[in-house]
């Protein structure tokens, strides 16, 4: 890997970790939401320092292309980032139930004080 690419790699990364943080203190994202973003800016940060580190792990779970492995790992990362979405898709639609039971209770107290009166 060209020492340009690399600084490149090194330079998006800590820019990445950089803004995910900002987005956190300004309360943009919540912290459980950005550990995704931070886990992938370390694995482009590690493939900046050690281009060959890849390579290695690649050949040792048994991928002899590189770009097989990259691949792999993508998908995988994608498979995991599903998952994440998945279940925090579905914890809001349970909040969304409850306040909507809420709201729809509220109104008919609402409702039944008036025709007291």
């Amino acid at each position: 890997m060209s020492l340009p690419l690399m600084l490149v790699l090194v330079f998006f990364s800590i820019a990445l970790i950089a803004i995910v943080s900002i987005l956190v203190v300004r309360g943009k994202i919540p912290v459980k939401y950005s550990l995704l973003w931070y886990v992938f800016a370390i694995i482009v940060l590690l493939t900046g320092l050690f281009p060959n580190f890849f390579g290695v792990l690649g050949r040792f779970v048994g991928f002899n292309i590189l770009s097989d492995f990259i691949i792999a790992l993508i998908l995988v990362i994608l498979i995991f980032l599903n998952i994440a979405l998945t279940v925090m898709i579905a914890s809001q639609r349970r909040r969304i139930n409850i306040v909507s039971q809420e709201v729809a209770l509220l109104k008919k107290e609402v409702k039944d004080a008036k025709t007291k009166e």
